[in-house]
């Protein structure tokens, strides 16, 4: 009876495991994830709405704002679509875009100058944390500014480092967060404002270790240079 008993049981679970195999299909198995958001950064450009094959991701993204990351099928390719919020009319667009399994993307609306039309820019985050250390990612898309961007990293007191940006321009640096870090920025050829306004530094007040940092640096329709700081974990 106890061998009958073996017997029942094992052959349950073996047809159980036939039965779910039997309907598991490679053509139907879940191929992962990417994770998408979009930035408006066109100051001279009115709100925008953005389109992924045609379906709008997100709320209204005024100027200096972003979507947060949505999550899409990773592999997949996609149409993305920018339209103006007043006129409903297609912007700009870029066409088969392809997002790889387990990556997140910043999609931009940018411009290149004052008189060029706008245009859709990707980027491939770095969203991956060194547990001792901030990961800093700066990206110029100041295309009011008229001159390059001067990074200056004090975090050697001693002897500060300068690194200049140019528009479209993107470095990354690993630093280690002590009392002494701090990130300057000023422009390589000043404008005419007298003085010029300050740009707010990057300090241990707003940089914590183990997180990855996207800094824009922007200008606005004037011409002056700003910087905004947006975590990217």
């Amino acid at each position: 009876m106890k061998n009958t008993v073996v017997f029942v049981k094992t052959f349950f679970l073996f047809a159980c495991a036939i039965l779910i195999s039997s309907c598991i299909k490679n053509n139907n198995f879940i191929k992962g994830d990417a994770k998408i958001r979009f930035f408006h950064a066109a100051s001279t450009d009115t709100t925008q709405n953005f389109y992924l094959n045609g379906i709008q991701i997100g709320t209204s993204v005024t100027y200096n704002a972003n979507t947060s990351y949505v999550v899409i099928p990773g592999d997949s390719t996609f149409k993305i679509t920018t339209k103006n919020i007043n006129s409903g009319v297609d912007v700009t667009s870029l066409p088969d875009q392809a997002f790889k399994i387990g990556q997140n993307y910043s999609v931009f609306y940018l411009k290149e100058a004052i008189d060029k039309p706008a245009k859709l820019k990707i980027y491939q985050d770095d969203v991956k944390p060194d547990l001792d250390s901030a990961k800093l990612t700066f990206l110029n898309l100041g295309y009011t500014l008229g001159s390059s961007v001067v990074i200056t990293d004090s975090t050697n007191v001693a002897s500060p480092k300068e690194s200049t940006l140019a528009y479209g321009g993107i470095k990354t640096f690993k630093v280690k967060v002590n009392k002494a870090m701090k990130f300057a920025f000023k422009l390589s050829s000043p404008t005419a404002t007298n003085p010029p306004p300050i740009v707010t530094p990057l300090d241990t007040f707003n940089i914590n270790k183990g997180r990855v940092y996207l800094i824009l640096l922007d200008g606005d329709r004037k011409g002056e240079l700003k910087n905004r700081i947006i975590s990217t974990n």
